[in-house]
């Protein structure tokens, strides 16, 4: 009798195993994918919610996430201008952490029976060991970077993309930072300030962005595209020379950042 209950308990352990598509084992621990409408809007530029900007909500809970990606509801929708596209927002957790996300407004990605995504993403992310050794890399350098107790600052600045042949070069630029905001920049190649300048960080905020892209699991980190598996390189400031992070959700999103001549006022 023994025996048989045996047999029982561990068919309906390989069921719960195998038969919720959305369950994944990974290093023997059971994850799940939840996701949420990233909003987006056909023949609209602006409204979509990021991944970043979702994944952000987990991270701030403390949810470990083993890959994000965007994907599809697997719903018609109509083909024209101002209706629904069905673009969502997918990551994967901790099944203890299910909770907890369905509180942030996540569901489960099981609730779509006919999702589109990206199955494999979770074996296509760079490793736990090499993202937490970044993440550890990167907040013992910002802990240098902040014991400047610098407020006032300049630094030149370039950011470009490794998988966006068709997007414009962005120009160098010298970023001048005042009371921990920026005040100028400065486009060093047409020798003229900018007047868009919303879409640039003081470094502070950069090491906020590098923190958040790593906590989000991206497919390579490293020095920059040509060698990923090279560890970035910061100056003896504590601030990021040289950075490159491959979310691989999208296109334009292997980024080169690259940052020289940082100069804080002498004392």
């Amino acid at each position: 009798m023994k025996h048989h209950s045996a047999i029982t308990l561990g068919i309906i352990f390989l069921c719960l195993s195998a038969c919720d598509n959305d369950i994944i084992d990974l290093k023997d621990e059971r994850h799940v994918r939840v996701y949420q409408d990233d909003k987006a809007i056909a023949c609209q530029d602006t409204g979509q919610i990021s991944l970043a900007t979702h994944g952000e909500l987990l991270v701030d809970k403390n949810i470990e996430i083993h890959c994000s990606q965007k994907g599809h509801d697997g719903m018609n929708y109509t083909e024209s201008c101002g209706s629904e596209t069905g673009s969502i927002n997918i990551f994967t957790i901790h099944a203890k952490d299910l909770h907890t996300a369905e509180s942030l407004g996540f569901s489960q990605l099981s609730d779509l029976p006919d999702a589109q995504l990206d199955k494999q993403c979770e074996f296509k992310v760079i490793s736990d060991v090499r993202k937490y050794g970044l993440i550890n890399q990167l907040r013992d350098k910002y802990a240098i970077w902040k014991a400047k107790k610098a407020p006032d600052y300049q630094f030149e600045f370039n950011m470009n993309f490794s998988d966006c042949p068709s997007f414009a070069p962005t120009p160098n630029v010298k970023i001048t930072v005042s009371n921990n905001t920026i005040d100028t920049v400065y486009d060093l190649d047409n020798e003229t300030f900018l007047t868009d300048i919303n879409h640039y960080m003081t470094i502070d905020e950069l090491f906020k962005t590098l923190n958040l892209q790593l906590e989000l699991t991206p497919i390579e980190a490293g020095l920059n595209a040509n060698t990923p598996k090279l560890a970035p390189v910061f100056h003896d400031l504590g601030a990021p020379k040289q950075y490159f992070i491959d979310s691989g959700g999208e296109d334009c999103d292997a980024v080169n950042y690259a940052i020289s001549h940082v100069i804080l006022p002498e004392n």
